[in-house]
């Protein structure tokens, strides 16, 4: 597939495996990533790349189902999470503070890799009119929390690899879901 815009969902390492990427193989995609923690975040600059820090934001667990029992994403219920909240590893059914306008459409790659927490499935709600005819959705840690029920709910799609590694760590897993309109 030949890949154009890549959304980046938690920022650093994948970022830079991107950039190195694009410069060994002379591709020409844009990189869109967001995290909410600088110290996280990827610390370089480059041409392709838009990287941009958003706190998080969080909902109550009956604004969370309702949004994703209507398949849209609300902002009405959210509030800003506090600095603990922005540590915290933990913290339940948050993500990014976005806006529509910050992610690009026609997305063909999205690599969902932030924040930690059941949240994560939020991007599946702002993704919905982002995304281009045909997209891969590879989702880290993809069995920590219902991920990939969530996207499917959401973006349909079909699983095309899955893996589950306990051998290189107890929680190494992933998913890559195929999404055609």
């Amino acid at each position: 597939a030949d890949v154009k815009t890549i959304v980046e969902f938690g920022s650093g390492a994948s970022t830079q495996f991107l950039i190195d990427l694009f410069e060994e193989d002379k591709l020409n995609y844009k990189i869109y990533s967001f995290d909410h923690d600088d110290v996280y975040a990827y610390k370089g600059d480059h041409p392709a790349l838009t990287l941009k820090i958003k706190s998080l934001v969080k909902c109550s667990n009956d604004h969370y189902e309702k949004m994703f029992i209507n398949s849209k994403y609300d902002s009405s219920g959210f509030e800003h999470c506090n600095a603990e909240d922005q540590r915290n590893f933990r913290v339940e059914n948050a993500f990014y503070d976005l806006e529509l306008e910050d992610l690009p459409n026609n997305i063909d790659l999205v690599i969902l890799d932030g924040p930690n927490g059941n949240g994560r499935s939020i991007s599946f709600l702002h993704l919905r009119e982002k995304l281009a005819d045909l997209s891969y959705i590879l989702i880290d840690d993809a069995n920590h929390h219902d991920y990939i029920q969530r996207c499917q709910d959401v973006l349909g799609g079909k699983i095309i690899d899955a893996q589950h590694r306990p051998e290189i760590h107890p929680l190494f897993s992933y998913c890559i879901i195929k999404v055609e309109k």
